[in-house]
């Protein structure tokens, strides 16, 4: 089975992470009482801005989308040129799927203050989620232009020039973006599998990095099982996939990718049975896993269940290539039993 690496084209949305910094820090934001203490603060002086900014980014950060947007228009009644609260209207905005007013608010922003780069970024993210990457990457230049010790900047530039296609400069961003800060999952999953798809061994250490920050991670484990499977290490490749199924039983791909390597590698059609069950369990619609499972009983000689479960293959996809090519087979074996 050849296992097909995407390049893990996500954007790393800063919307809630890179702004009002002094608001998170400010308000202790996981407190149930945070809250309480900002409303208590604002009945007694409601006019105080920052009070309402506070709130509004609590508000925000727990999805609360009606109160955010009101307490930001409160503060700007109070300060209309104050160029952190356009900075949060237009995360308000995005979330709401209102481009136009992000965009237009992030504007409004960095006229108020033009030696800030974060305005400029979060324009590029927004610009790269409209699908327009080539104005993302003039404003993520403007911002790096402003701060060249953003590893932020460096990381969407590279998804930029990855949606421009040019794969190379985007590994100089990434990269660049690891040296600013290493402890960026997402840098060494994205380098991880640019590497990968050009079968570079490099990979590996990539996705290794990634765990090593984020431990037990179920997307780093099941790509790196990916890399052992598609490299030979096949014992690797299992010991891991058990380890993703241990964490995350409901991972109905780690249980197919056991199943088959069970069927294929090792010819242990027990285990595979095992696998390719617990895939279907999982999903009653997992034709890949469906047609295996028919795949296995037939190389154990149960006929009657593989052919069983080739026809609820095509139950499932119609016309399913290897499942009609197993039922003919299966008719040819017949036919030469009947003969002898």
């Amino acid at each position: 089975m050849k296992t097909i690496f995407p390049v893990i084209l996500l954007v790393a949305i800063t919307i809630f992470g890179c702004v009002n910094t002094s608001i998170k820090n400010n308000t202790a934001t996981g407190s149930e009482d945070s809250l309480v203490i900002l409303t208590n603060l604002i009945t007694k002086d409601s006019l105080d801005e920052s009070l309402f900014s506070q709130r509004a980014a609590l508000y925000l950060q727990r999805g609360n989308i009606d109160p955010a947007l009101r307490d930001i228009q409160s503060a700007l009644k109070i300060n209309p040129e104050n160029p952190s609260l356009f900075i949060l209207l237009a995360d308000v905005y995005l979330v709401l799927g209102q481009t136009e007013n992000s965009i237009s608010s992030l504007k409004k922003a960095f006229k108020l203050n033009p030696d800030n780069d974060i305005p400029f970024l979060k324009l590029s993210e927004v610009y790269l989620l409209i699908d327009d990457p080539k104005t993302a990457l003039n404003y993520v230049n403007e911002a790096i232009s402003i701060n060249r010790n953003n590893a932020e900047s460096y990381y969407l530039k590279a998804m930029c020039l990855m949606e421009n296609l040019d794969t190379n400069q985007a590994i100089t961003n990434f990269r660049i973006s690891a040296n600013h800060d290493s402890t960026n999952y997402m840098t060494y999953m994205q380098l991880g599998a640019i590497h990968n798809s050009r079968a570079d061994s490099t990979s590996k250490d990539y996705f290794l990095k990634a765990l090593d920050i984020i431990p037990d991670d179920e997307r780093a484990m099941f790509y790196l099982a990916l890399y052992y499977q598609e490299h030979g290490n096949f014992d690797e490749a299992i010991t891991m996939y058990s380890r993703i199924t241990n964490l995350y039983p409901q991972n109905k791909r780690a249980f197919y990718n056991m199943g088959y390597l069970y069927l294929v590698e090792f010819e242990d059609y027990t285990n595979a049975k095992i696998m390719f069950e617990s895939a279907v369990a999982l999903s009653e619609g997992y034709v890949e896993a469906v047609y295996n499972l028919g795949r296995t009983h037939e190389v154990m000689g149960d006929y009657t269940s593989a052919r069983e479960y080739y026809w609820k293959a095509i139950e499932i996809l119609p016309n399913y290539p290897l499942a009609v090519q197993s039922l003919n087979r299966l008719d040819d074996i017949q036919l030469r039993g009947n003969k002898k």
